[in-house]
């Protein structure tokens, strides 16, 4: 049979078409609906025979391609004028200040595009980035045409001018492209030039930057970033010129003062920046700001001690600077944020940046027996202030104040040692064991005159730890006491057997004295410590009676604990049924 026709074959298609589709009208007016999943078949069938094909996914990409080759453009230009230059059409400063011009010009154009082109926005500033990094990089180490405070002087302003064109739209993506070029930038230069001073303070401004546009609450993400440089610059130096070998010969010189106040103005940036957020604009500590603002406490701190050494000026100002500090934050806590609702988290803040400045100052300022004194009457002065203002956290504060100064001081241990082991009166650390009992006393006596309201676990332990240490010292002292009286009458050479004892004797003595005054005098802080003390005459007795080479000595302290132990219930009955009585 003859093959028809083409002309005739496009005549039938066409006629066939055209009768499909008088049937799908028809059923349409009928009423006959056809289902999605039909409609999405005859339109997939309709692309691929007479229809649009699907785009490519190269095609979908198709607006990415003017941006990628506007960028490549943009290099290009900077290869020009590098050309230009190393060529000698240009002179080098010239050349160098044509490429920053040119950089900059390219980040003003990322920030003119429209908000919602996030990607057009990142390429330009990218391109912008590409041209000034490497550019200063060559121009500072390579060819020595600037120096390096012109560069980092450029890279503020590159950082500077970036957060300044892209806040009307807040643009964080040129934001973030600026500091980020910047930031690094000045780390490269810092370690290839070996000139430390111009780029930690360069580091240094553009934290301030960032933290002065965080109090305008714009560039909050870039904070870290910034901080990060800023720290490791302020480190780096701060070693550099304290550690044993001194300055490597090949960096430039780092004078003491510059460098000590770099640490200063690492302190105050931060310090600035949350009294701002959190005062002035009522924000709450982020997580941020609470771990940088102590860091930078710690850096600057310690950096300028590690500078006292040799500066001993140095010591005085930094303890000047944590005790103002640590009295500013005692203040703002309970004068201005304590009864602010809403406040709770800087409050807390605040006044554990109090309490720690104040003793980093004071221990600064004094050392051993001193300090002890110092934070004795800082106990002191929180429990009185505390319970007679009703400040619960000053109270706490002053309780730790207590307990710090009693393990300064090692009175603790010299009363261990008496109670627990077998050091003879009157041991090498007597006044501090005096010392620590006349300030347990009156931080115990305090703490009962002034309690707080409300029955809760931690006013109870206010109460108990102060009496705990006073308790525990007066043991050891009556302890090593008793020994040494044992000693003067039967002499040097008596044994030692009787001594251990005449400390158990004193333990469970002082456990009997708790089950009868507790429940008399209400104070429930005190029966609470006669178990724990019939638990250290325990271990007293595992760990040094039974060792004894007199057995007399043995029989005596089983004797003593064991008619304790069996004689505190009743006792401790007794005592409560005359103290409901009375």
């Amino acid at each position: 049979m003859p093959q028809p026709e083409w002309e005739v074959l496009v005549r039938e298609v066409r006629d066939l078409t055209r009768r499909v589709a008088a049937i799908e009208e028809c059923l349409r007016v009928a009423g006959v609906r056809e289902s999605p999943a039909m409609a999405a078949s005859a339109s997939e069938e309709t692309q691929g025979w007479g229809g649009e094909a699907a785009p490519h996914p190269l095609e979908q990409a198709a607006g990415l391609l003017p941006v990628v080759g506007k960028a490549l453009l943009g290099l290009a230009g900077a290869y020009l004028l590098r050309a230009l230059t190393e060529g000698g059409a240009l002179p080098n400063r010239a050349g160098v200040a044509a490429g920053i011009l040119y950089a900059g010009g390219w980040l003003l154009w990322a920030a003119r595009v429209p908000a919602e082109e996030t990607l057009t926005a990142a390429v330009d500033s990218l391109t912008a980035a590409l041209v000034l990094a490497p550019l200063l990089w060559e121009a500072t180490v390579r060819h020595r045409a600037i120096a390096p405070a012109t560069a980092g002087g450029t890279l503020l302003l590159f950082a500077v001018f970036g957060m300044a064109v892209s806040w009307r739209k807040n643009l964080r993506v040129v934001s973030t492209i600026a500091t980020v070029t910047a930031v690094g930038s000045a780390a490269a230069l810092l370690l290839g030039t070996h000139d430390v001073l111009p780029f930690t303070f360069l580091l240094l401004a553009i934290a301030a930057a960032v933290e002065a546009s965080a109090c305008l609450d714009h560039w909050l993400n870039e904070r870290w970033l910034a901080a990060i440089g800023a720290d490791m610059a302020v480190l780096l130096a701060t070693w550099l010129v304290t550690n044993e070998r001194g300055l490597p010969q090949s960096y430039a010189a780092i004078p003491p003062l510059w460098l000590f106040g770099a640490q200063m103005a690492l302190l105050a940036i931060y310090l600035a920046s949350t009294i701002v957020r959190t005062l002035l604009r009522g924000f709450s500590f982020t997580a941020f700001e609470t771990a940088q603002a102590g860091l930078a406490f710690l850096i600057s701190v310690s950096g300028g001690l590690s500078l006292s050494r040799t500066e001993v000026r140095l010591a005085p100002v930094m303890a000047t600077v944590a005790v103002v500090c640590a009295a500013a934050c005692y203040l703002v806590s309970f004068s201005r944020l304590e009864q602010r609702a809403g406040a709770g988290r800087n409050f807390y803040t605040y006044s554990t940046f109090g309490l720690l400045l104040a003793l980093c100052g004071s221990r600064i300022l004094f050392s051993g027996m001193a300090a002890a004194g110092a934070w004795s009457a800082l106990a002191i002065a929180g429990i009185w202030a505390g319970g007679r203002f009703e400040r619960l956290t000053l109270q706490v504060h002053g309780v730790i104040y207590l307990l710090l100064a009693l393990v300064t001081s090692g009175a603790p241990q010299q009363a261990a040692a008496f109670l627990l082991g077998s050091a003879a009166w009157p041991g090498g650390n007597l006044p501090a064991l005096l010392l620590g009992a006349c300030a347990a006393a009156p931080a115990y006596a305090l703490a009962v005159r002034y309690p707080q309201p409300g029955d809760s676990w931690l006013s109870d332990a206010l109460r108990l730890a102060p009496a705990a240490a006073f308790l525990g010292l007066m043991a050891g002292t009556a302890a090593g006491g008793f020994t040494g009286v044992y000693h003067a009458l039967a002499g040097p050479g008596a044994s030692h057997a009787y001594c251990s004892t005449l400390r158990t004797s004193v333990i469970v003595i002082t456990a009997v004295v708790l089950a009868r005054l507790g429940p008399r005098l209400k104070r429930p802080e005190l029966t609470r410590l006669v178990y724990p003390a019939m638990a250290l005459g325990a271990y007293r007795l595992l760990t040094q009676d039974l060792y004894q080479d007199r057995k007399t000595a043995l029989f005596l302290s089983l004797l003593v604990y064991g008619a304790t132990l069996t004689a505190l219930p009743r006792l401790r009955r007794t005592a409560v049924v005359e103290a409901h009585a009375r």
